[in-house]
């Protein structure tokens, strides 16, 4: 009679190979994803500092456009000139609040008028600077974004 230990199979060796390819195959996973990994974190911070820029761009060029709509419709004269300056300032930072870390101590509103009502215009800057997250190096870590709108006076 045979004895149960001459029925089973041989292997030669054959699972002790496979264990060890498996092995080596996640070791080299392990590799690809520490090479990868740094270079989406970049990718990821440098997408964030665009969005943040584009979207500090945007609000500085709606705070304009909103104080110059405001003057554009509020004509002044030396009598009123310090409200209205005072009042087209503050829509300027009311439309410019909605910017996360909005500070109003660094925007920048100058206001000016050319001329007067009915020919003249209103001109609007707003200038805030911008200040990336990460110290890209081949970039500048501020800058300064200006818009200037200028309208036409309606009334």
């Amino acid at each position: 009679m045979l004895k149960s230990r001459n029925l089973r199979p041989k292997h030669n060796g054959l699972r002790s190979r496979t264990a060890t390819a498996a092995e080596t195959r996640s070791g080299a996973a392990a590799v690809e994803f520490a090479v990868v990994l740094p270079i989406l974190v970049v990718m990821l911070a440098g997408t964030a500092d665009y969005g943040r820029f584009a979207s500090t761009s945007v609000a500085v060029c709606n705070a304009s456009r909103a104080g110059a709509g405001y003057g554009c419709i509020h004509p002044w004269d030396s009598y009123t000139s310090q409200s209205f300056m005072t009042t087209c300032k503050a829509k300027v930072e009311e439309e410019f609040s909605s910017v996360p870390g909005f500070n109003p101590q660094n925007l920048s509103v100058q206001i000016t008028s050319e001329g007067t009502w009915p020919h003249g215009r209103v001109r609007v800057a707003v200038t805030y600077p911008f200040r990336t997250v990460v110290n890209w190096g081949f970039i500048p870590s501020s800058i300064s974004i200006s818009r200037t709108t200028v309208l036409p006076m309606v009334r």
